[in-house]
């Protein structure tokens, strides 16, 4: 897949996409649990970074405010490279955004944060926990996450949720 028809994708049309994706593969939650877990997102995006057990420096911090579609395009890039069966939904999705159909109708991405979006399109490679003080936290199993393009993508998201800084 070539990476510029994700680039070239406008912010609404990358979260479209990315709401069909998911969708696709049963992951897209209703309203309400989407909501939640923006919440979940938000104040999981304060709390240290857990890869395995141990503090994550492997998360890249952002300066800066991130905007929505870059993280989602970001996200959807993620998930080309590092789970090439995706591919070819992303490749569907975006056809059926570019002739209009957009995200699944059950589902408004606007009324949503993307954090939300982007944690259900990883959540194989993070999850969110909550701890035993019951703050929630990103928990994040995956080695080498220094440096790496998982690291840098959850540092974007922590700074959609924090205006910059990451962790």
């Amino acid at each position: 897949m070539n990476m510029s028809e994700i680039d070239a994708l406008t912010d609404e049309q990358a979260i479209a996409v990315l709401a069909l994706v998911l969708d696709h593969d049963r992951r897209l939650p209703d309203l309400t649990r989407a909501r939640q877990l923006d919440v979940q997102i938000s104040e999981a995006a304060g709390e240290p970074v857990e890869v395995d057990g141990e503090s994550a420096p492997g998360v890249v911090a952002v300066d800066g405010a991130v905007a929505p579609g870059g993280l989602v395009r970001d996200t959807l890039k993620y998930l080309v490279v590092e789970k090439p069966e995706v591919a070819p939904v992303v490749e569907r999705a975006i056809a059926m955004t570019r002739q209009g159909m957009g995200a699944p109708s059950r589902f408004d991405p606007v009324t949503v944060g993307v954090g939300a979006l982007v944690v259900l399109a990883l959540q194989t490679d993070v999850q969110m926990e909550r701890t035993t003080a019951g703050k929630w936290r990103f928990k994040v199993h995956k080695k080498a996450l220094s440096d790496s393009t998982l690291g840098k993508l959850l540092g974007k998201l922590i700074a959609t949720y924090t205006g910059g800084g990451g962790q």
